[in-house]
């Protein structure tokens, strides 16, 4: 060998042994971290072995002669002379079902970097010999390969493997194959270790429906990545893999592990009192009789309904759900009557706004119904309050409640662009949104990865803008962005029809929720850019100045950028005239959409993410700043705007960073606009942003809260790696962490590090100014984004139970939210806390099991004393149930305490209210703090270490 090679081979050598070392320090000295308890015995053994491979293996490396490294080249050579044969349409069918492809997380914290390693094995279970050439697989991740490497326009070339990585645009990859890339044998496989930036500590962190592809053949989806169960991903089974940074001597060393069944008991159990503690979520403002003891029968003789023409609609609404005629002329009992009337609510002091305030008395002395508002939301608020006070026999007890909202504004938004909803589907949330009082819907109609509302003269939008497959050109359609797949159809491709539009419209009206229209602006605009770029390209050989009519880039822009989400080309550009030319249409068409139904009272921009370096050597913006006419070509833009909605008399919104100017609010009078919304998201506590949302109400912005560590529904329930969620604002967002969330106070809602270490964010006065503002608060907002929701049931598991506690906190102003003392406040919340609890488990999460949502069924924790097991779940009134033969059978759990054989494993699951649905399964025994108890396992550890470390020193006195 020569001397090159020897010290290539010593280089890499040494780097082999570290890792080694790295990956036996963090699993030798976590022993107890493997997830059951046939891992725990077999994980010497599963030492003594690696350690004897590293051993053979640079042995034979060390041994290598010359003369077999110059055949190796040989080889090598004669095989890039190859002609390559193109495979045919029935090999890409058959491959795409006979390679199976599976994923592993190799380890985060990769070289004790900021990065994972990955790697991908292709395995034959064919009888036909998988191609060296004439393929290429297409996948997407949230995190960029190679990032030191990047831009890498020629791809990125792993010789070892015999493949090449090409970035294309927005986290999609392509692995081409090299000269070196052998072929796969039938009961063969080859690997592919790769690294990215960041971490992999979910399993949702790898997205489905892998494809094949070549020339001009039809893609084929890799069977078993197909679908959204993820099966073709192997576990996240050590702190290697399920923390996202491992390295413990750094600040943000990653303190979570899953939690265990005995952590979940002492964490999320709560004391069961036995029913459900309140009579109606959310709370309502002024309980003034409630006697279950007494009640009518709504379902019984012939009840009627009785409303004047002011407060027909909503008379109408509770004639369909309780089937009962409508009359002119009240009876002498058995009816319900709707009465137009001024109600007035005071909450700590303040008189809340009439609008959505209500009276309801049930009396079943006369069998009266009286609901009073003086407005049809109140009506509307009322009629939920009785239909959730009603069980399923029709039984509604004495009551009479006087109520009225905390908030204005209580919103959920969805994101429709990410992950398309149809129509049908948002029908669905919508229905649930009015049963918890919620009164805005957000739609995320725009981003990236797809444009989804028809604007009429704009075809491409919705041709190209709205539709995935399998075009890398993205002329006939936008790239399979987040796992969808090289086929068109939901949830990667779909739009709203004008009238489909107007049909949500008019389903939200109905029950009094404000539609808001995002058009995402100017960052998160690939999916528009491409779309108009599609226009110029059909029409600039028939008329030129209409083809670039509408355009949003200028085709000189030759910036070099990347946002967030792995986008190099998506943000429209601000100096462009077509751009709000562009812009005016869509205010217009949506304008007119809304006009006859429920008037377009409010236009969001988004304005968030975008990149630094957009517009830098763009000749339009060049000119434009040359001009100057601006400075602040971002804030030049959102001024553009505000001037086009104020015409249509429109308040205008904005996510936070949309109106920031060097950190800090731009000033409100250069928005002509009567009102200006802002969504306070980012409040990851370490950045040091929390005070945003005040900053914003301290200078005259109407502030919607929705920050994302407590109200973004895409995070995590658990810090588990089989829990779907992102993980970039904080590591996981469980109902109860809803629940407590203080919009008035919310530098209170610091808790952790995303880390999980304990923090403290206001040690200087000046970085947490105080809310001087407090009527600028117009509201909260739960936001599902939509990188991970690629079903329906994935969807409502992220969003409920969640979306309860959001109501709870736009509706309900606890008293605990205003006790200054720290100590005595969380004692209070916790109180509040069981009562809400044991609401959903004995009634909320039957009501929602009736009407068909899915939603999250907690896994149960349990703890062990004296052979006797106790279990508990985060909602009282759920079963539990437990196996002794790994799921054959089951049986419920006894609340009171269940005897067990201490030589067993059991297994324990929750069961859905109503219905056949169950939680995660998880494992009796599991126990991330204990330890290896037995003398035999300690003294096996210690000879493998040793071994290891033998090893080690042989191999560096080798070389």
């Amino acid at each position: 060998m020569t001397i090159p090679e020897i010290e290539d081979l010593k280089s890499e050598s040494i780097k082999c042994c570290a890792r080694f070392w790295k990956r036996l320090r963090l699993t030798g000295a976590s022993a107890c971290c493997f997830r059951s308890r046939k891992r725990k015995r077999w994980f010497v053994v599963f030492l003594i072995i690696v350690t004897s491979f590293v051993t053979m293996y640079l042995n034979h490396k060390l041994s290598e002669t010359k003369e077999l490294k110059v055949s190796r080249m040989v080889t090598r050579n004669r095989n890039r002379r190859k002609i390559r044969v193109a495979l045919t349409q029935e090999d890409l069918d058959v491959f795409s079902n006979t390679i199976q492809l599976n994923y592993t997380v190799v380890e985060n914290s990769f070289f004790n970097k900021k990065l994972f390693q990955a790697e991908i094995r292709l395995t034959n279970t064919g009888d036909r010999a998988f191609p060296k050439a004439g393929w290429e697989i297409f996948f997407s991740q949230p995190s960029l390969i190679e990032p030191d490497r990047f831009p890498y326009p020629d791809g990125v070339e792993m010789p070892k493997y015999g493949v090449r990585f090409f970035f294309i645009q927005g986290h999609v990859y392509r692995i081409v194959p090299t000269p070196l890339f052998k072929g796969i044998k039938p009961g063969k496989f080859r690997v592919i270790r790769y690294i990215s930036e960041h971490s992999n500590a979910a399993r949702t962190d790898v997205h489905p429906n892998w494809y094949f592809a070549g020339g001009n053949l039809e893609p084929r989806t890799i069977a078993n990545t197909r679908g959204n169960s993820l099966d073709f991903v192997s576990e996240h089974d050590t702190p290697a893999t399920w923390k996202r940074n491992t390295l413990s001597e750094k600040d943000d060393y990653d303190f979570f592990n899953p939690f265990t069944a005995g952590q979940r008991y002492e964490k999320d159990g709560v004391e069961d009192l036995g029913r459900a503690a309140s009579p109606v979520l959310p709370t309502p403002a002024d309980i003034q009789a409630y006697d279950p003891q007494r009640t009518v029968n709504v379902l019984t003789s012939n009840w009627v309904i009785v409303s004047g023409p002011r407060l027909a609609n909503e008379a109408g609404y509770l004639s369909e759900v309780w089937s009962m005629r409508q009359v002119v002329r009240a009876p002498s009992n058995f009816y319900v009557s709707f009465i137009d009337e001024v109600v007035r609510v005071s909450v700590r002091g303040r008189t809340l706004p009439t609008d959505e305030t209500y009276e309801l008395r049930v009396d079943p002395n006369t069998n009266i119904i009286i609901i009073r508002a003086s407005q049809p939301a109140g009506a509307f608020y009322a009629i939920q309050t009785l239909i959730s006070l009603a069980d399923r026999q029709g039984n509604v007890p004495t009551t009479v409640i006087r109520d009225g909202p905390r908030y204005r504004y209580r919103g959920l938004m969805l994101d429709v662009a990410r992950s398309f909803y149809t129509k049908e589907n948002v029908f669905r949330y919508i229905d649930v949104m009015a049963m918890y009082k919620l009164n805005k819907l957000h739609l995320h109609l725009t981003d990236d990865e797809g444009w989804r509302i028809d604007i009429p003269g704009l075809e491409e939008l919705t041709q190209v803008g709205a539709k995935r497959c399998h075009d890398v050109t993205e002329t006939r359609c936008l790239l399979p962005f987040l796992g969808t797949g090289p086929y068109s159809g939901p949830p990667g491709s779909g739009f709203y029809t004008v009238e489909d539009y107007r049909d949500i419209l008019r389903y939200a009206k109905a029950r009094h929720i404000e539609v808001i229209p995002e058009i995402d602006m100017p960052g998160h605009g690939h999916a528009a850019i491409k779309a108009m770029e599609a226009r110029y390209k059909r029409l600039i050989n028939l008329n030129a100045t209409e083809a670039s009519r509408f355009l949003l880039s200028d085709l000189q822009d030759k910036s070099v950028y990347q946002s967030v989400q792995g986008f190099t080309d998506d943000a429209i550009n601000p100096c462009l005239r077509s751009t709000y030319t562009f812009i005016s249409r869509v205010i217009n068409l949506l304008y007119a959409m809304h006009r006859d139904i429920s008037p377009l009272r409010v236009f969001h921009f988004g304005g968030d993410e975008v990149p630094a370096g957009t517009w830098e050597k763009s000749p339009v913006c060049s000119r434009l700043l040359q001009s100057g006419i601006t400075r602040n070509l971002k804030q030049y833009l959102a001024t553009q705007i505000a001037n086009m909605t104020s015409l249509y008399n429109l308040d205008l919104a904005a996510w936070e960073d949309g109106l920031l100017h060097d950190s800090k609010p731009m000033r409100r009078n250069t928005l002509p606009n009567r009102n200006v919304y802002i969504f306070a998201w980012n409040n990851v506590w370490e950045w040091g942003v929390a005070r945003r949302a005040y900053d914003f109400a301290n200078n005259g912005y109407k502030v919607i809260v929705t920050p994302a560590t407590n109200f973004y529904f895409d995070h995590p329930y658990e810090p588990d790696p089989e829990e779907r969620g992102l993980y970039w604002a904080t590591r996981y967002t469980n109902t109860k962490k809803v629940f407590k969330t203080m919009p008035e106070n919310l530098y209170r809602n610091a808790d952790t590090y995303r880390s999980g270490k304990p923090i403290t964010i206001c040690d200087k006065a000046s970085d947490c100014p105080p809310l001087r503002n407090p009527d600028n608060i117009e509201g909260v907002q739960g936001s599902l984004f939509g990188e991970l929701i690629r079903a329906q049931g994935i969807q409502d598991y992220m969003m409920l139970p969640r979306l309860l506690a959001l109501a709870e906190r736009a509706w309900h102003a606890a008293p605990w939210e205003y006790v200054e003392d720290h100590e005595q406040q969380d004692q209070a919340a916790e109180r509040d806390w069981v009562r809400f609890a044991n609401t959903v488990g004995h009634r909320e999460l039957a009501r929602l099991d009736r009407v068909g949502f899915k939603y999250r069924i907690p896994p149960p924790g349990a703890v062990v004393t004296d052979e006797v097991m106790k279990v508990s779940t985060a909602f009282p009134g759920l079963q539990v149930e437990m196996s002794d033969d790994n799921g054959l059978t089951w049986s419920v759990v006894d609340p009171e305490g269940e005897t067990i054989d201490p030589e067993k494993d059991y297994i324990l699951r929750t069961k859905a209210a109503f219905g056949t649905r169950y939680s995660r399964v998880v494992n009796l025994r599991d126990n991330v703090s204990s330890a290896f108890t037995t003398v035999a396992s300690r003294i096996m550890i210690i000879i493998g270490l040793a071994i290891a470390l033998s090893s080690y020193q042989w191999s560096l006195s080798l070389l």
